[in-house]
């Protein structure tokens, strides 16, 4: 049997089909598999986000498991007081990464909509983390609240100094996620650096000295572990 794994934005839905421990990447306009079991997802949506997916892709008949984060999985020690008050994929992603890398210090980043950087020790202590505005959340952050300061659709951030506008902002906002990606690895200088996320690929050029794992489906490996152990308690709709 298989299950279809969920990451639920408030924009998108991203999904892989989990087999024998194995991770396939799916459309959801695709015929499901019909050896798929269960769904289990991470979501920082509405649940009447949740709700429509199951109406618009036809998987109101499968068990539906949701993942939240935890004061303790496996290793992994959440830091936080309220430890549901994290995000989850932040939570899934440092599951992930302590699967490719056991006993080891980590800094963890996701760059997605917002850029997440967060620091595990190699007992598996998180040691805290940092939340910033993505690359296209920093443009226009800019743009919505300046009058003469506009953007392109075609993004060409380069890590140097721009000659037009369009240039100045997209690599501005380039220079600051690259910094302070740079700045937390300088902070940990024994940690391994995962790199997860969107614009994880445009970041890519810019940090290889770093030797930077890039690992696309991070968080599906962390969503992976709920579904390992039949005894996992899981919250169902």
């Amino acid at each position: 049997m298989a299950e279809l794994l969920l990451d639920i934005g408030n924009t998108r839905a991203k999904a892989v089909i989990h087999r024998f421990g194995e991770l396939t990447t799916f459309d959801l306009v695709e015929t499901l598999p019909t050896d798929i079991s269960a769904v289990y997802f991470a979501s920082v949506a509405s649940a009447e986000r949740v709700e429509s997916l199951k109406t618009e892709f036809n998987l109101g008949d499968l068990k539906w498991h949701q993942v939240c984060s935890e004061a303790k999985r496996n290793q992994l020690h959440n830091s936080y007081a309220q430890p549901q008050l994290m995000g989850v994929d932040r939570w899934l992603a440092m599951l992930g990464a302590q699967q490719f890398h056991q006993n080891q210090a980590l800094i963890v980043v996701d760059a997605g909509t917002a850029l997440t950087l967060d620091v595990v020790d190699s007992l598996g202590m998180h040691q805290g983390g940092w939340i910033l505005p993505g690359l296209r959340l920093q443009q226009q952050a800019v743009t919505s609240h300046t009058a003469k300061v506009f953007n392109r659709d075609e993004q060409r951030p380069e890590l140097g100094f721009g000659q037009d506008t369009a240039s100045c902002l997209q690599n501005g906002a380039l220079a600051a996620v690259v910094a302070a990606i740079r700045y937390g690895v300088s902070m940990v200088p024994q940690g391994k650096l995962v790199l997860t996320g969107g614009d994880a690929p445009a970041l890519l050029r810019y940090l290889e000295d770093l030797n930077v794992d890039f690992q696309p489906l991070l968080v599906f490996h962390g969503l992976s572990q709920f579904i390992a152990k039949k005894t996992d308690t899981l919250a169902s709709n």
